[in-house]
């Protein structure tokens, strides 16, 4: 007994000391920005990480969808590349993604393409998913964006 008591002892004082942890550690200290090559200037304009990782989750920042040559199908498939290559660079993948929010700005007429190419890309299991309307987004050609989290399992 005396030897838990004493190990028991020693942590606590070392905690309240400061000593045994990191002290003033925010979350976003503890982070790890996620920037694809060629975003970092863009990162840094915007002030903003395009995805972070932190205990074994990663949350993209929305990616924005726009019609591609006036494709909207291939827009739609362009951003979903995006986000993969993201959660690659974190050491995760689409079938990883637990949650997704997707913001229309014209919901009743995207709904239908966004879903078939969105199924291209997210296989079942499905992860939980919110659609929200909205009259516009930060890019004006711009029809939905996209966020997602993903959970990296045993890392």
């Amino acid at each position: 007994m005396a030897t838990k008591f004493s190990t028991a002892a020693t942590l606590a004082a070392l905690m309240v000391s400061g000593t045994a942890f990191a002290e003033d550690q925010t979350a976003r200290d503890r982070a790890e920005a996620i920037v694809p090559d060629g975003w970092e200037q863009f990162s840094q304009d915007w002030g903003f990480a395009p995805a972070i990782k932190i205990d074994n989750r990663v949350y993209v920042s929305g990616v924005i969808a726009a019609p591609y040559e006036g494709d909207v199908k291939e827009g739609y498939r362009r951003a979903w590349r995006t986000i993969e290559q993201m959660l690659i660079k974190a050491g995760a993948s689409l079938d990883d993604i637990v949650e997704m929010t997707t913001f229309h700005t014209d919901i009743a007429n995207q709904m239908d393409d966004f879903k078939l190419v969105k199924n291209e890309f997210i296989k079942a299991p499905f992860p939980a998913w919110t659609g929200i309307g909205t009259n516009g987004l930060v890019l004006p050609t711009g029809l939905v964006e996209i966020r997602v989290t993903a959970h990296i399992t045993g890392d």
